[in-house]
């Protein structure tokens, strides 16, 4: 008799599970809320449901899937010791996103590349970004939402007309960026927009005046128009030892925390730097994952929708942290699926969603050819 032995799939995701339970079972037991209880309960169930049915019946990637489900449970335990109401919300705001996610992989699979898409993608995503410059009183956080659509005009541009229209549409969403007061974004969007230029036009003639273009706006309207970057108000450490947080023992007196909308703060104080460390190089499979995507795409447009998509969620990433422990002079306040902010987290989600999309696509082509070869013989 032979052992059986499992597979890596179900190796993974048994400690994804072990995983988020742990992480609602310790509060749990420490607060006694029955909300808690409920979160230890519902996560687990819902991260099995998610990477086992919906996967398979959506043809999505289940690591990328996976891990943005782990990233959106590490959200909600971060809400968990403090804020069981928070929590719950937050978990509802989750549920929400996955259905966007799925949105985001059903939409990618049937997107055909017309013009049509790009005029009324690029139109909406600009429309988002001026909205606050057209009514002052706007002041719903757009900015990743009209990323999203503009990363999908960006790639149909590309892909289509040339890089000429889709440099103008990149060059232009930064201006209203910098406009809104958001040199941040705009900085990743202008990265972003110049990487994509580069792998598919790699022409001195097309990245030199682009890339000259984007540093001289940046630089000439961030010095200019756009005032200094005010941090938000910080939450020191001390007040945070009095609440008995996990973790929080280990830092420095007088360490402060910036008050945001990205939860990577509340996962510091919570559990740790080790624990967060660890949680934020989990960034690195799913980056390494959607790059593996982009390169087996079949059509270009599908290739530069997945880089897209990697790079935003990576730049986010880094920059959120750098910026978290001082190392930029501006604030980045939306860290990618760990963020309390419903429509960046849904943006975020929509994000993974393409790559989960594109990456059954890429799962249909290959059938499709072992079955064209089959025929053959």
């Amino acid at each position: 008799m032979t052992k059986q032995k499992s597979s890596a799939r179900f190796r993974f995701t048994g400690f994804m599970l072990f995983l988020a339970l742990f992480l609602f079972l310790v509060p749990a037991t420490q607060v006694g809320d029955y909300r808690l209880y409920m979160l230890a309960a519902g996560v687990p169930c819902v991260m099995f449901l998610c990477c086992t049915v919906l996967a398979r019946a959506f043809s999505m990637d289940r690591l990328v899937l996976a891990l943005s489900l782990l990233f959106c449970a590490l959200g909600i335990a971060s809400l968990a010791l403090t804020d069981p109401a928070a929590a719950m919300a937050q978990a509802f705001g989750c549920g929400i996103g996955i259905i966007v996610l799925i949105i985001g992989a059903v939409f990618v699979r049937s997107l055909s590349g017309s013009l049509l898409t790009a005029i009324v993608s690029a139109f909406l995503g600009l429309l988002l970004l001026g909205g606050k410059l057209i009514a002052p009183t706007f002041t719903l956080p757009v900015t990743q939402p009209a990323l999203a659509l503009l990363l999908v005009a960006f790639a149909v541009l590309l892909s289509r007309e040339g890089p000429v229209s889709a440099a103008a549409v990149g060059i232009l969403s930064a201006v209203l960026l910098l406009l809104r007061g958001e040199p941040a974004d705009c900085l990743i969007w202008g990265i972003t927009v110049l990487l994509l230029l580069f792998a598919v036009d790699g022409r001195p003639l097309v990245f030199l005046p682009a890339l000259a273009a984007f540093v001289l706006l940046f630089w000439g309207m961030y010095s200019r128009s756009v005032p200094d970057a005010v941090l938000p108000e910080a939450v020191s450490a001390d007040f945070l030892k009095t609440v008995g947080v996990l973790g929080i023992d280990t830092l420095p007196e007088g360490m402060a925390f910036p008050e945001t909308s990205s939860l990577l703060p509340r996962l510091f104080c919570h559990y740790g730097p080790v624990f967060t460390g660890l949680a934020f190089l989990t960034y690195l499979p799913l980056i390494l994952r959607g790059t593996t995507v982009a390169s087996c795409a079949r059509t270009r447009i599908h290739a530069i929708l997945a880089m897209g998509a990697c790079l935003l969620l990576g730049l986010y990433a880094i920059a959120a942290v750098l910026s978290f422990f001082g190392f930029l002079p501006f604030t980045v306040s939306e860290m990618p699926m760990l963020t309390t902010s419903p429509a960046s987290l849904g943006a975020h989600l929509f994000l993974a969603g393409l790559l989960c999309g594109i990456s059954g696509r890429n799962d249909s082509d290959l059938a499709e050819d072992a079955h064209l070869a089959m025929l053959a013989k």
